[in-house]
């Protein structure tokens, strides 16, 4: 497969006006200013003048002078991006630069993706996305959690899952930047939804990002359908096209796609390829209408999921954690169903609400070999810095 190869990022550092690297506490700025804050932000240069009482404005040779241009361009050790809607107070000479979504129009942890360029590859930068979700694994919950289980203990992540119904926006249009809020949403999701499970947060970190770089797309695939189920549950008359996706309500047969970003090849052939995962073969909503599953059996469902292609994909020491995981979710989804359900006989609804799984990844085994075919006749013209986190997502 050809590869056009694609500049990273057409942005000026705003402290040094050199070639900008990316998004760095909250600036869009060079690796050499990023690291030279860093270094100085809490250092005794910050509580310092300019030491030549004249520095050039433009150079700023000058540490404290240098370090107060970063301040000034809105740098900060807590932001990964500045804050959005902005509004100066009297007396500032400029206004803060915008927020990296506003400024790029492209979601704020997805950087950088140069799709103006003619005949190259579009390329999505998701270091800062890592780094996000570093943050989270770095900070932990914000209060502690207990439960008799580690399943039940999983399942107060469930509001992390939850649809809210009453805040669902309409769409009948997806572009690029609604795709790539989706990706954003779910990644940020099951960083915080697996904080919930104490095995995952005994993991080295590499084990951890991992896990989350390969798991999050599985994840949303069973997020579509168990939303969509709990808004026909609440919506007697909702219609077999109606779907949620995230916090989107679609008619799949009123809505439009661009596919123009994505791919130089006719819309209908794209959105074919992109339907190649698709779980013809089995009625997933209806078998979840059906058993009607508490939050508790939805959050192991999820957690099975998972874990089980996590372990399927990379084998070895995956596979091994991922085994032990499932080993004890299902111990403890076994207390759960006979001690606090009093229901010992509980197998063949377990069986039905596993077939949901099966068909899922039926789907991605399956496409396999089509999305293979799709990349050596380049359907898709996007390039990834972490390539391995979009593979079996449908995208790839």
């Amino acid at each position: 497969m050809d590869v056009v190869s694609t500049s990273t990022s057409p942005f000026a550092c705003k402290i040094c006006n050199q070639k900008a690297h990316g998004n760095h506490f909250g600036v869009i700025s060079c690796r050499a200013c990023a690291a030279f804050f860093r270094r100085t932000a809490s250092s005794k240069w910050s509580k310092m003048g300019c030491r030549g009482g004249s520095c050039d404005q433009d150079t700023y040779s000058c540490k404290p002078c240098r370090l107060q241009k970063c301040r000034d361009a809105g740098m900060d050790t807590t932001k990964f991006q500045y804050s959005r809607d902005n509004i100066p107070t009297v007396g500032q000479f400029q206004l803060p630069p915008p927020s990296i979504e506003t400024y790029v129009g492209r979601p704020e942890f997805l950087l950088f993706c140069d799709t103006d360029a003619p005949n190259t590859k579009v390329l999505i930068d998701v270091r800062y996305l890592l780094e996000e979700a570093g943050r989270i694994l770095n900070n932990g919950n914000e209060s502690p959690i207990w439960a008799d289980t580690q399943l039940k203990k999983l399942a107060h992540a469930y509001k992390f899952i939850r649809v809210d119904f009453e805040n669902m926006k309409m769409i009948q249009h997806a572009d690029q930047k609604n795709i790539m809020e989706m990706w954003e949403y779910y990644f940020i999701t099951v960083t915080k939804w697996l904080m919930y499970f104490d095995e995952f947060q005994k993991l080295n970190r590499h084990l951890q990002m991992t896990l989350l770089q390969s798991i999050w797309h599985v994840f949303q695939k069973l997020h579509k359908y168990v939303s969509t189920m709990a808004y026909r549950k609440a919506n007697p008359y909702a219609k077999p096209s109606h779907v949620i996706i995230k916090d989107l309500f679609m008619d799949i047969n009123n809505v439009s796609m661009d596919s123009s970003w994505m791919s130089d090849y006719p819309h209908e052939h794209v959105m074919r390829y992109l339907m190649v995962q698709t779980c013809h073969d089995f009625d997933i909503i209806g078998t979840l209408l059906e058993i009607d599953p508490t939050e508790v059996e939805l959050t192991y469902l999820f957690a099975q999921l998972c874990f089980e292609y996590a372990g399927k994909r990379y084998q070895g020491d995956i596979l091994k954690v991922t085994e032990s995981f499932q080993e004890i979710l299902a111990n403890d989804l076994h207390h759960y169903y006979v001690e606090e359900l009093n229901r010992p006989r509980y197998f063949l609804r377990l069986a039905k609400l596993l077939k949901v799984n099966s068909a899922i990844q039926k789907a991605i085994w399956e496409s396999r070999p089509k999305m293979e075919l799709g990349r050596v006749f380049n359907v898709l013209k996007i390039d990834y810095s972490h390539p391995e986190m979009f593979e079996d997502s449908g995208f790839y």
